[in-house]
């Protein structure tokens, strides 16, 4: 018994040495598990707010306006925290003022975000009263709640720059763990507010959590050594490059958010319940994606950069190629292990409630038409990475706009033949040639790079 504790003691001590030589593993594996309880942590405020206020008008303007300013921001943050990561590596590499150049890209989006959501504001009386179908007291909410919740898109934007800059210098668990202690301060001024100031309660504790994390994150930053925060609106050559590069992703992950709304329109044409059960498969395809994109891409797109800047092009088709090929055969047998169980799955997790056994076949059966995009779509986001890092996000958004025009031509066809499983096997066979549209210009690009033709 002595000899057999020793020996798994041995073995694990062998494992942790060889997971510290591989610091990308590590660096993947420990900002995959933090991230994942990040986002488990930030599901309980729904929950709660749900059980505080529960469901009428007040709630449905609350989350309207969430909704809307939540978009468009967070679209703009996660360009950003991404976009930012060559950038700051970049700087690094060449011994620039980073403290200089992150403060400048602070200020400036500031500044701009406050432009263009202060005309947001001034427009979105006439829109509202067309597009909806709010009462008089219910719009006026609308309207107070939307100017209440506006700031919290600057700060998701702030938090997002400066989370993006923790990971150029790979210091993941910073960025993670600042998202541990929002949720808990946003339940807390909720429930300390909820009896007071009633639904704006919410609004306030979102607002309170992200000043929070935007506090901590300031202070940490300015703690590394080789940054000294420094804001200012002067727009030089490289800002104007950063904003360029980001505003051509932005617009293709607009265009790529809209792949879902088209998708549940298409639904509705099949008639009553297609839009649900195409949402109930989305909901546990989203298992597998989470788990396997959640910590790897952060890490790899600050690797892949440093490395790219110190080595040069050769090292990051090494490391695409690498990533690839570990890919296919994990991601392969994950979608066939969920395939293999899709049917227990789907009862154990949807089975107990009020859904039949025929609606559980086919949502089983969308299922199965999603994990079959499922390896071509990560494989695609490893050759997005590989743009970001090379900062050619127009590719990006020329693809973004074909994923679209696919998926819509492939859902007409397809939902004709297959029912609502054709939408799903659209979204997969678009991915599969997206896909392949990334790995085309990425090749294309390296060999310009190579030769000189562009810089």
């Amino acid at each position: 018994m002595r000899f057999e504790n020793v020996k798994i003691l041995t073995w694990v001590n062998v494992f942790r040495d060889k997971l510290k030589a591989k610091s990308i593993v590590r660096d993947t594996l420990t900002t995959t598990i933090l991230l994942l309880m990040a986002k488990a942590v930030g599901l309980l405020v729904p929950f709660f707010v749900a059980a505080w206020f529960g469901v009428s008008s007040q709630t449905d303007a609350f989350f309207f306006s969430y909704g809307l300013v939540l978009f468009i921001s967070g679209i703009l943050a996660q360009v950003v925290e991404s976009i930012i990561v060559p950038y700051v590596v970049e700087a690094k590499a060449k011994e620039e003022n980073i403290g200089s150049f992150v403060g400048k890209i602070v200020a400036v989006s500031g500044g701009g975000f406050v432009v263009v959501t202060g005309m947001f504001l001034l427009m979105i009386n006439p829109i509202l009263s067309t597009i909806s179908h709010f009462d008089s007291s219910s719009l006026n909410l609308v309207r107070f709640l939307l100017i209440e919740i506006s700031p919290l898109g600057l700060l998701l934007i702030w938090t997002s720059i400066l989370s993006g800059t923790f990971n150029a210098y790979k210091k993941f668990a910073i960025s993670l763990l600042s998202s541990f202690f929002r949720a808990p301060l946003n339940l807390v001024i909720i429930f300390l507010l909820k009896d007071k100031i009633g639904i704006h309660a919410i609004a306030a504790g979102y607002l309170t959590g992200e000043v929070a994390r935007l506090f901590f994150l300031w202070i940490k930053l300015n703690k590394l050594e080789d940054i000294s925060l420094c804001l200012s609106f002067i727009l030089d050559s490289k800002t104007k490059e950063f904003f360029l590069t980001a505003f051509y992703q932005t617009l293709g992950m607009v265009a790529v958010g809209l792949n879902p709304i088209i998708d549940k329109t298409m639904a509705s044409w099949l008639g009553e319940g297609n839009i649900s059960i195409l949402e109930y498969a989305d909901r546990l395809y989203m298992i597998p994606v989470t788990f396997m994109s959640a910590g790897l891409f952060i890490t790899l797109l600050s690797y892949w950069s440093e490395e790219y800047y110190q080595v040069g092009l050769e090292s990051l088709k090494r490391n695409v190629k690498r990533a690839v090929k570990m890919l296919i055969p994990t991601t392969l047998a994950i979608a066939g292990g969920f395939i293999l169980i899709h049917r227990p799955l789907v009862h154990l997790i949807l089975g107990w409630g009020s859904l039949n056994g025929e609606t559980l076949n086919k949502v089983g059966g969308v299922l199965i038409c999603n994990l079959l995009g499922f390896t071509p779509y990560l494989i695609g986001l490893v050759y997005v990475k590989a743009h970001v890092v090379l900062k050619n996000t127009k590719t990006i958004l020329y693809l973004a706009i074909l994923n679209c025009i696919c998926n819509v031509l492939l859902n007409y066809f397809l939902m004709q033949i297959f029912g609502v499983r054709g939408i799903a096997l659209s979204t997969s066979i678009t991915y599969s040639i997206v896909m392949i549209g990334f790995l085309l210009t990425f090749l294309n690009k390296s060999r310009m790079k190579r030769n000189g033709d562009i810089k």
